[in-house]
């Protein structure tokens, strides 16, 4: 799997003082890879477990720059009454988390009465069954509204569906992906 780590500075710090807060002990294959990646970006990222396929576009992490995967805003409290942790989300806001006893990985939809279904036994397995693309060209703006009259969609094309193609080619210029490796 390749992710596009967020900043690791303070983390540990971060885990601690989330464990001490809520009386929890964060599996140890997790702990390992927030202190190493503090989570980050996947995109193309996608799992098939347990009858379930999905994508995964990110795992949270600590003081991100994108509030949608930071660990402080997610209530937690939902998920620790469980005996669970939120660590990812899909692209439909389903969740990825992680079974505070066993380590096991799990799957949560967004629209569904709540039930954990176990898609790896823990995190080192569910991250080797992720597989990526690496990020390849990024086709800009006059290359995407080419493409569109040339298919005789030019008037499709709006300010809207122009600031979209903007931020993702902001954000994918500046992602750096690195192949996601666990520690024994």
């Amino acid at each position: 799997m390749l992710i596009s780590k967020f900043n690791a500075e303070n983390v540990l710090d971060n885990i601690l003082i989330l464990e001490k807060e809520f009386n929890i002990r964060i599996p140890k294959q997790y702990r390992q890879f927030l202190i190493k990646y503090n989570g980050g970006l996947t995109p193309d990222t996608t799992f098939r477990l347990s009858k379930i396929s999905s994508d995964i576009e990110g795992f949270y992490g600590f003081e991100c720059e994108d509030k949608t995967f930071c660990i402080e805003n997610i209530p937690l409290e939902e998920f620790i009454i469980d005996k669970m942790f939120p660590i990812g989300i899909n692209s439909f806001g389903d969740k990825i988390v992680i079974d505070l006893g066993n380590g096991s990985v799990n799957f949560l939809f967004h629209d569904r009465q709540k039930k954990y279904i176990k898609i790896a036994e823990d995190f080192a397995s569910f991250v080797s069954k992720c597989k990526s693309k690496k990020i390849g060209h990024i086709r800009s703006i006059d290359e995407r509204k080419n493409d569109l009259i040339s298919l005789g969609n030019g008037h499709k094309i709006t300010p809207e569906k122009i600031a979209g193609w903007q931020a993702e080619i902001d954000l994918y210029a500046n992602i750096r992906q690195e192949k996601v490796i666990l520690e024994d």
